[in-house]
């Protein structure tokens, strides 16, 4: 009897799960049917035009052009609309010529010179969206220093005739209530609750896409990116019990839905990137991706799953693959990156047709499987199936994790820090110093995994000396790794030292005692001043992330066992003992233990989840920020 009530319910959820996405699709259908009329006075509020100087105010208020603007209303629908345009030459009076680009077709206006207005008709595109791009010639007048286009001081579209959401409007709509029943249905055992709160999301994304219709997708493109995000972070949370006991099934599709959830923050970021280009200049203090933010009319799917993932040190890698290594660095200073990663790549060049950075993605996708199963499995042996399910999901809820996805060497370098650990707690000795020596050619912190094996190997024994056997071997294979690099860069330029002369001639990085980071972001923190490794809210966060990771390796080293702590340390001590702490975010992703911490204190104290949701906002951040090329660590 009880069994039939659950499926029961199950169905009956189910079926007004069906039934509420279906009338919600019928609104927005019915909603898109109506006429769309919007006018904007340019230069007193906002208007979805792009490329224009700081508005003009005198009798009336205007906004001049750069010499090339961009028009767009997103989601009015598929249909065809009228676009007027008051505009001029600047001052109203000198005449400019001009053009204008509508569904790739562009046609000459002639001069523009005093004010009127001009009449468009514009279809939407495939997606939904009115764009029409205006262009001119550029003058300088005597008294600006500006070059000045046309001078647009009123805008307005309108519809001409009954239209319907394109299948982009939809889709949008879909996988937001899509999203929001997988959170709730993790999260919510009282059905009736979740179809209430179910209805009451199909209600606001209606009245959001009414609202916004040809206004700006930016706020509903971010509530599918929370929606997507939030149905990720409830199955890190709360996984349903059945799936935690099958822990490494469980761990493939935890990382499958932190890849999607990813990709769709990176396609929302880089849709809206000119909406958050103030939040990000007030935070970043390298604003160089600033110049490159425009509003562009549909990110294209290779752009949001390929390039934008290759930013900053990616290049870096990327030139040895296609360079080599080279010194003295004419533009690639990349001595200081070590040749595991790249030779990977560099290897799978053949299967992707040259193409340097789908071939680097490959290798980060499958190392970083590799890593969660791995540690999956080693924690699942040490402690239980939900610390282990957990370790693996507080790695990938972190908010540097998004660099685990990108053209970095993060996810081998954590594979092979994985492997090592494997063998180590498996008493597998030269399995543990191949995967250490591998990771000192990935990662210069793998060297110092050489001592970690030594004291496993001491431990095992007893604190005793061990039977000589080729065990011995093992504690020395890191340092084998590095040591052979050193070689190469020996034979190749004549120092064995040059990777570590770039970090310090070119990075600016050297040895220093912990607290010289410490005070440096406490002092940037209390006077507000700007520092290159970031404004106050980044050194914020970056002095948030020193503190609690060294508050979980204190705690492996009372709780865990002693490889753990040993582990935890060793991967830390090059993030800590440096001067600058730009990386530091990055650099702890090789602390798995800590992780392997955290989960243990979230299984003791279940209200740490409550923190879920503002790690998960800082990590659809700071991927934003990074997909558009802006400097996180």
């Amino acid at each position: 009897m009880r069994v039939d009530r659950l499926l029961w319910r199950g169905a009956f959820f189910i079926r007004g799960s069906i039934a509420i996405g279906a009338a919600m699709v019928a609104a927005i259908v019915a909603l898109f049917m109506l006429p769309v009329r919007a006018v904007y006075d340019v230069g007193s509020q906002f208007a979805p035009i792009s490329s224009l100087y700081a508005p003009e105010r005198s009798a009336i208020s205007y906004a001049y052009s750069q010499g090339q603007s961009l028009v767009l209303a997103p989601m009015v629908g598929a249909g065809t609309y009228e676009v007027l345009v008051r505009m001029g030459g600047p001052g109203g009076r000198d005449p400019l010529p001009a053009r204008v680009e509508i569904g790739g077709y562009s046609a000459a206006i002639g001069d523009v010179g005093s004010i009127r207005v001009f009449r468009f008709l514009a279809p939407a595109n495939a997606h939904g969206a009115l764009a029409v791009r205006l262009t001119s010639a550029t003058l300088q007048p005597s008294d600006d220093p500006r070059r000045l286009g046309l001078l647009l001081d009123y805008l307005e579209i309108r519809s001409l005739g009954w239209a319907l959401p394109s299948l982009f409007a939809a889709g949008v709509a879909l996988i937001l209530i899509g999203s929001a029943w997988i959170a709730m249905t993790l999260l919510i055992k009282d059905r009736w609750l979740a179809l209430a709160l179910l209805t009451l999301m199909a209600i606001g994304t209606v009245w959001i896409v009414w609202g916004l219709r040809g206004q700006s997708a930016s706020p509903l493109l971010w509530s599918v990116a929370a929606a997507v995000l939030a149905a990720f972070g409830a199955l890190a949370a709360h996984p349903p019990p059945w799936l935690v006991r099958r822990t490494l099934v469980a761990v493939t599709l935890l990382v499958v839905a932190w890849r999607v959830a990813l990709w769709v923050v990176a396609w929302v970021s880089l849709q809206t990137n000119a909406w958050l280009a103030p939040l990000a200049q007030w935070m970043v203090s390298d604003a160089r991706a600033l110049s490159t933010l425009t509003i562009p009319l549909f990110v294209p799917f290779g752009q949001v799953t390929g390039a934008a993932w290759s930013q900053w040190d990616s290049r870096l890698y990327l030139s040895i693959v296609l360079l080599g290594y080279q010194h003295p660095p004419e533009e690639y200073a990349n001595m200081a990156f070590l040749p595991l990663y790249p030779l990977f790549i560099r290897m799978l060049l053949p299967l992707t047709g040259g193409d340097a950075v789908a071939a680097g993605l490959i290798v980060t996708h499958c190392a970083l499987l590799a890593a969660a199963l791995i540690v999956a499995d080693v924690v699942r042996r040490d402690f239980d199936e939900q610390i282990a399910y957990r370790a693996v999901a507080t790695l990938l809820c972190f908010p540097t994790s998004f660099f685990l996805g990108a053209v970095y060497a993060e996810s081998l370098a954590l594979a092979l820090l994985a492997l090592t650990l494997w063998g180590l707690r498996r008493q597998r000795w030269m399995l543990a110093g191949v995967a250490g020596f591998f990771l000192s050619l990935t990662r210069l912190p793998g060297v110092l995994m050489a001592p970690v094996i030594a004291v496993a190997l001491l431990e095992h024994a007893g604190w005793r000396r061990p039977p000589l056997t080729r065990a011995y071997l093992a504690p020395l294979l890191p340092l084998a790794g590095l040591g052979l690099f050193m070689a190469y860069q020996w034979w190749r330029f004549g120092s064995p030292l040059l990777f570590m002369r770039t970090q310090r001639d070119i990075w600016d990085q050297h040895l220093s005692p912990p607290w010289v980071q410490l005070s440096m972001m406490i002092e940037t923190i209390a006077t507000g001043a700007d520092h290159w490794s970031g404004r106050w809210p980044t050194r914020v966060f970056q002095l948030l992330v020193w503190l609690a990771f060294a508050g979980l390796t204190a705690f492996v080293l009372r709780r865990l066992p002693p490889v753990y702590g040993l582990t935890a340390v060793m991967m830390l001590a090059p993030a800590y003992l440096t001067n600058v702490s730009h990386s530091l975010p990055r650099y702890v992703l090789l602390a798995l233990p800590a992780f392997v911490a955290a989960a243990a204190l979230i299984e003791r104290r279940s209200v740490l989840l409550l923190a879920t949701p503002v790690v998960l906002a800082l990590l659809a951040w700071a991927t934003a920020l990074f997909v558009n090329g802006f400097f996180v660590g």
